[in-house]
């Protein structure tokens, strides 16, 4: 067990509760629509990101201090790249997703109401193993995972802590808004908030102007993860339905 620095980073689809109680009817296929945009994130977690853990509709990740500056200061510059590029690439699969598929259901039509909230925190953790697992653990992680907690009425931002601020800001592009959330035993927390709604329906505008070839590509692969995932998951569907026939 050992302590080091740390960013925490939690990348929460905003709309998840709603979005699948409207849909009870088609949870399989509204389970696989969330599937996807989380594996658009995932897809971007390589070295210095560690996937900790994907907590429903959240997934918990963290870069931690190699144990030198320089390496360290390595870690923040790529930090910073990856927290852009989970947007872009969360944009681009909701709007793929939205443009390709042939899926009339309501899991589809309302699928572009789904948004990203990521909130990223710097500071020190506990390394340790449970069971074989590594963990990391202690106050700044708590932290971390309350501010998903907010006041913001927004479901598109990006969220960070003042010390998450004085590590990345100069590293990620956008205007910053300062902003102040309260929670028991931390008293008052300073933030800096980078709200994304234009940003959304700017890049989802992008998207939906794919040229044919890119559209043809985008159909073909959601065809493909039909035929490898939906079908099955119908069948158990079927067989165990959430609501009598």
């Amino acid at each position: 067990m050992h302590q080091r620095k740390l960013v925490v980073i939690l990348a929460d689809i905003s709309g998840y509760t709603r979005f699948m109680l409207e849909n009870r009817a088609s949870a399989v296929h509204g389970q696989l629509c969330i599937n996807f945009l989380i594996e658009s994130i995932l897809e971007q977690v390589d070295i210095p990101l560690t996937l900790q853990e994907i907590e429903g509709d959240a997934v918990f990740l963290y870069a931690a201090d190699p144990g030198s500056t320089q390496a360290w200061q390595g870690v923040v510059e790529e930090v910073g790249r990856k927290l852009a590029r989970f947007f872009e690439v969360f944009i681009a699969r909701t709007g793929a997703n939205i443009e390709s598929t042939p899926c009339g259901c309501a899991i589809c039509r309302n699928s572009d109401k789904l948004g990203l909230k990521i909130v990223v925190h710097a500071g020190e953790a506990m390394f340790h193993e449970v069971a074989g697992r590594p963990q990391v653990s202690g106050p700044d992680v708590i932290l971390a995972h309350r501010l998903l907690k907010n006041s913001l009425e927004s479901g598109e931002y990006l969220l960070l802590t003042e010390p998450a601020f004085e590590l990345l800001g100069a590293r990620v592009p956008g205007r910053f808004e300062s902003h102040v959330e309260e929670y028991e035993g931390f008293g008052r927390v300073a933030v800096r908030v980078r709200f994304l709604e234009r940003d959304f329906l700017a890049a989802r505008d992008a998207v939906y102007q794919v040229s044919e070839p890119q559209r043809q590509a985008a159909v073909e692969s959601y065809l493909d993860t039909l035929q490898r995932a939906l079908w099955p998951a119908a069948l158990q569907q079927a067989r165990r339905p959430i609501r009598p026939f």
